[in-house]
């Protein structure tokens, strides 16, 4: 009965509801579903005897007050802000501003600058998180490839020319500005992944291009660059992603043949270092090992209360990256250290419902890798720092120092928070509008 369509009490029936609802992405789903019922009420009416038209005019009269049905929709599918997720991200700023100045007060005159440049980042990440939380999403889309080409370029160019105060590092130069392409480009090259071609529509030697290029290229990079957690972290972010976007199972396990090979080549390349960390891990309070055995011991001095705002360095390295749970954990005492525990497994539930429960399939993907990262960065630093995973250098987002990792961080933030915010403005395939009640 889709003829019904065009009778003008019905369009201006329909017209009149998607004029209430600002996201016009569901003035489609909601036409669509609106008319079902309308067909549905009027034939129902015709089969107890009543003409067409006066049959299509009452049921868009019992249908109710269009405006009515417009606000009701426009409640159920207006932007959202994910409000416990920017409480918990401005907990951690939080915390990592309170330890800045605690060391900047241990130590006053090696650190003058870290408070303003800490406030200076942070203010410019949120700056990002804004611009970014009000950026549509789905748009960013299409640049996908041209992202991770440019960071995997700039990744292989930082190994090749990269320096930093006339030394070989993985910095890029920027004016005054030095960016660690290592850390930085973690990030953009996995969400990018999720906007790219996905598994299930890879032919044959478009599956091979596909894994030298977005599965094994970067772990050799990362491994050239030293830096074996972030193979890894990277490793697993693709594996995931395959595991998502897959035809079958077979072909899971022939994606990730070559990428896990080249993992594995990457880990026994570095295998004296990683022994060297493993007995670290295993022997913390032995004399070579008093990076590990100075966190445990930091740790466990600290009682439930710590000892207080500024105290000074248990000879901690690295205090404002790797060695910061610990060391606020030092200050701060055990109750803030759990505390720590339960906001990071929060976040990561927030990102983790957005990841299973959007309806689009590619912020879907995005929330995946942006939870993947996270969620290695955030854990990883807790257990090395009472002594239960191995020491490597991984800085905890937010709450560490990193000028450029701030901004990277808070600006994923921003696209989380963009991608809940549309969460119901994304129209589905099944449709169905809760919000209407037929009379």
């Amino acid at each position: 009965m889709r003829y019904i369509e065009e009778y003008r009490t019905v369009q201006d029936f329909l017209d009149r509801v998607c004029k209430q609802v600002r996201a016009k992405p569901m003035h489609a789903e909601i036409r669509e579903e609106l008319l079902s019922h309308i067909e549905e009420r009027a034939e129902l009416l015709m089969l107890e005897g009543n003409a067409e038209e006066p049959a299509v005019l009452e049921a868009v009269r019992q249908m109710g007050e269009p405006e009515e049905i417009g606000r009701s929709l426009h409640m159920a599918h207006r932007p959202q802000l994910d409000w416990k997720l920017l409480v918990i991200v401005g907990l951690f700023s939080v915390i990592g501003l309170f330890g800045t100045m605690s060391v900047y007060y241990t130590d006053v005159i090696r650190f003058m600058q870290i408070p303003d440049r800490k406030i200076l980042f942070f203010g410019i990440g949120i700056f990002l998180l804004i611009v970014l939380y009000f950026t549509d999403y789905r748009k960013l889309r299409r640049f996908a490839g041209m992202v991770f080409f440019s960071v995997l370029f700039l990744l292989g160019y930082v190994l090749v020319y990269g320096k930093l105060h006339g030394y070989n590092t993985g910095y890029l130069g920027i004016g005054f500005i030095g960016v660690n392409m290592i850390t930085f480009s973690l990030l953009p090259l996995l969400v990018a992944q999720a906007g790219m071609k996905p598994a299930f529509e890879w032919g044959r030697w478009e599956m091979v291009l596909n894994l030298l290029y977005r599965g094994v290229l970067p772990i050799v990079l990362y491994s050239m660059s030293n830096s074996v957690m972030y193979s890894l972290i990277y490793a697993a972010g693709f594996l995931v992603l395959t595991w998502r976007t897959k035809k079958n199972p077979r072909q899971f396990v022939l994606i990730m043949t070559l990428p896990l090979a080249s993992l594995t080549i990457s880990l026994f390349t570095h295998m004296e270092l990683l022994l060297i960390r493993w007995r670290d891990m295993l022997n913390p309070l032995s004399g070579y090992n008093w990076h590990v055995g100075n966190s445990i011991s930091a740790i466990k001095n600290a009682g439930w209360f710590g000892q207080g705002f500024g105290a000074e360095s248990p000879k901690l390295p690295y205090i404002l990256n790797d060695s910061v749970f610990p060391y606020l954990v030092y200050c701060f005492g055990w109750i803030f250290g759990i505390a720590v525990v339960v906001l990071t497994i929060l976040f990561l539930i927030r990102i983790w419902k957005v990841s299973k429960t959007h309806r689009d399939l590619y912020a879907r993907h995005m929330a995946a890798m942006i939870m993947v990262v996270f969620g290695i960065r955030l854990l990883w630093p807790l257990l090395m720092g009472i002594g239960i995973a191995p020491l490597v250098s991984l800085d905890p987002p937010f709450i560490s120092y990193g000028g450029t990792n701030q901004l990277i961080d808070l600006a994923v933030v921003g696209l989380i928070l963009s991608i809940y915010r549309r969460k119901n403005m994304i129209p589905s395939d099944l449709g169905g509008i809760e919000a209407v009640r037929v009379k």
